[in-house]
């Protein structure tokens, strides 16, 4: 049995690392990572629940993806 460790992609941080970083879920820092999106199949509820979690705000378990996405783009607004 293996245990499986969640990984996010994030922008590189030097030209040698190609076109992302590939790092533990629990590494990512919003403060020094900049999490990027998965292009293949758009965002999953889980890249958008991962990226609320990382900007410390909650959200409701039972939240749909459209929900989830309300709250990454209100959370990602600039202050006003």
């Amino acid at each position: 049995m293996s245990d499986s460790i969640e990984t996010v992609k994030v922008k590189p941080w030097s030209d040698d690392q190609g076109e992302f970083v590939l790092i533990n879920k629990s590494d990512f820092n919003p403060e020094v990572h900049e999490l990027l999106e998965d292009t293949g199949s758009g965002t999953k509820k889980a890249d958008l629940q991962a990226q609320l979690t990382a900007k410390g705000v909650d959200f409701p378990s039972n939240a749909t993806k459209a929900d989830l996405q309300a709250l990454l783009d209100k959370a990602n607004a600039p202050a006003q």
